[in-house]
């Protein structure tokens, strides 16, 4: 059955806008014209740029007028309601349709033919007039449309065009300085300034830990200015470091993740929060923004387009500081190794000692600015002369420090003991009550008696060194014990050897045996021995510089593994 048969219906169609001009007689002969037609939402009613050859009449439900632009996205033009007409301009014009209509309910419409229209325009004056009147109406509708989405399209581009002053003017700022933390303050003031926020945060993330971090002010006036950090995913920042998604919370207390501690202790109400990932230029997340509550309105998309473009100027900027900052630390660390290579020289013997009868010879060569061998001479008494060699477990400025510290202990005991051996026991028991288990000291510690040519010695799981008598014969010299730092009481044990003139006494540390060339060789002590064999005749610094020339000319342009010490001792 038509719906023209309802009362309501009818009462509708009569007095919609082009129709109610019409005399009943001139409706009544429309009646029988008008086709009715019905859609459910989304239907498409007109498509835009078809032919048309009839209007329509609404009813029933809504419609929507809407035209693609040139980028391609739908811009809705009007909303019609029941009473009102589409489709009539392309019967006037003959030319296509100019926008798509679509269903927004369920609708219902009548449709009146060309022909049809035609006619009533041709026959009935006041529906011409009413016609024209529509038409009017709807320009002026448009042109409406037009100037307010003009003034739209104007405002956003003097917005977009403010926000992207503001980002050179960022840009330009964080490149300012090269200090982290002034850095971070201006990249949050920039970021507040785009989106127009209140308050808010600057993350970093530590890798190592897998944390962010950040320093903030415990009071709303910015005083009391702490590190915080917490676990990445933890939290709205830590979920955002752990995903790289943007949050947007219009309100911060219905969301679950959340934290309301740091208002409950300012008073400060936290309302609106945008939340986005910091990225390199190589897109990897190095930070978070948390931004808190924009002034006028919510937190928008365009708001997170340009922190993302801000993001990209600020992790340059922090990895310039960061780098600074590494190379500050670098010439520091540098200059204290500088500092302490000086006083490491300095607490060495700064000449072997002048005794008759006797030649010394002693060289370091550190793997590093400073090392953790060292050599001492020290004189007891006018016929008694300690001297010692140790090797530090590690290398560089740890093993220096232990180095001074056993070289302070050493001379301390040489002077309280004539023993060998009670020496080494005592140093071992301060080493043992002072040092960490992983940290030791081979050592080999001996008393020359310079009257009575003899020598007394403990070796504390030292290199054995060599003692090459005048005809080339040698023997190792391997009495002591275990090496010194590791058990407490050991009872350590000490030889008695006379010195013939002749006699050449070579002591090294495995820095020298262990010297490596390109393909992995060490130096060996059997080369050491037969180096000591061959210029036993010479002088004592003979012996040590033809040592440290083999190791060289063995080592070739291989880097130093480990630092090497060597004393030659020879009776003449």
């Amino acid at each position: 059955m038509s719906l023209l048969n309802d009362p309501a219906i009818r009462q509708r169609l009569r007095f919609n806008v082009l129709l109610e001009t019409l005399t009943e007689e001139e409706f009544g002969s429309l009646e029988g014209k008008l086709e009715e037609r019905t859609y459910q939402p989304g239907d498409i009613i007109i498509e835009d740029e078809t032919s048309g050859e009839e209007m329509f009449f609404l009813t029933q439900g809504r419609v929507r007028i809407a035209k693609t632009n040139l980028n391609r996205e739908e811009q809705v033009l009007a909303v019609l309601h029941p009473g009102d007409c589409f489709g009539e301009l392309e019967l006037i014009a003959g030319r296509p349709r100019s926008a798509r209509v679509a269903a927004v309910d369920h609708v219902t419409t009548f449709a009146l033919a060309r022909e049809v229209f035609e006619a009533l325009v041709r026959t009935s004056p006041a529906f011409s007039v009413r016609l024209l009147q529509v038409l009017s109406i709807r320009v002026r509708a448009l042109n409406y449309h037009f100037i307010r989405e003009t003034n739209r399209n104007l405002d956003q581009s003097r917005r977009e065009v403010r926000k992207l002053e503001q980002l050179i003017e960022a840009t330009k700022k964080v490149n300012s300085t090269l200090d982290l933390d002034e850095l971070l303050d201006i990249i949050l003031e920039m970021a507040l300034r785009i989106v127009d926020g209140d308050r808010g945060t600057v993350y970093l993330i530590d890798e190592e830990r897998q944390q962010l971090w950040t320093k903030v002010s415990r009071e709303l006036d910015g005083s009391g200015r702490v590190t915080i950090r917490l676990p990445i995913g933890k939290g709205i920042a830590g979920y955002v470091a752990a995903t790289g998604d943007v949050i947007n919370i219009p309100d911060a207390y219905l969301d679950p993740r959340f934290n309301p501690d740091f208002d409950k202790r300012t008073g400060y109400r936290t309302q609106s929060i945008l939340c986005t990932p910091m990225r390199d230029k190589d897109a990897k997340i190095i930070g978070v923004f948390q931004l808190l509550n924009k002034r006028r309105g919510l937190f928008t998309d365009d708001d997170a387009t340009f922190i993302d473009a801000l993001s990209v100027h600020a992790a340059l900027a922090i990895e310039n500081a960061r780098l600074y900052e590494q190379e500050r630390e670098k010439i520091r660390i540098e200059r204290d190794l500088l500092a302490a290579s000086e006083v490491q020289r300095n607490l060495l013997p700064k000449h072997v000692p002048e005794v008759s009868g006797y030649e010394f010879a002693a060289t370091t060569i550190p793997a590093k600015e400073v090392a953790g061998d060292l050599y001492d001479f020290v004189r007891l008494d006018a016929n008694h002369l300690a001297w010692c060699l140790g090797d530090v477990s590690g290398k560089g400025l740890p093993a220096a420090l232990l180095m001074a510290n056993i070289q302070a202990v050493i001379r301390d005991q040489a002077r309280s003991t004539d023993s060998a051996q009670e020496c080494v026991v005592r140093t071992n028991r301060v080493m043992t009550e002072s040092t960490p288990p992983e940290k030791f000291v081979t050592l080999i510690y001996g008393i020359l008696d310079t009257s009575a040519h003899t020598l007394r010695y403990c070796n504390a799981g030292h290199d054995n060194p060599f003692l090459f008598s005048e005809d080339g014969s040698f023997r190792r010299l391997s009495a002591g014990g275990v090496i010194v730092g590791i058990v407490e009481e050991f009872p350590f044990e000490e030889e008695t050897l006379s010195l013939r003139q002749g006699d050449v006494l070579t002591v090294y540390s495995d820095g020298i045996a262990e010297a490596i060339d390109a393909s992995q060789e060490q130096f060996g002590e059997d080369r050491i021995g037969a180096i000591v064999r061959e210029h036993r005749n010479g002088s004592a610094a003979d012996v040590c510089d033809a040592i440290v020339a083999g190791v060289r000319a063995h080592v070739g342009n291989a880097p130093a593994m480990d630092d090497m010490t060597l004393v030659v001792i020879k009776r003449v």
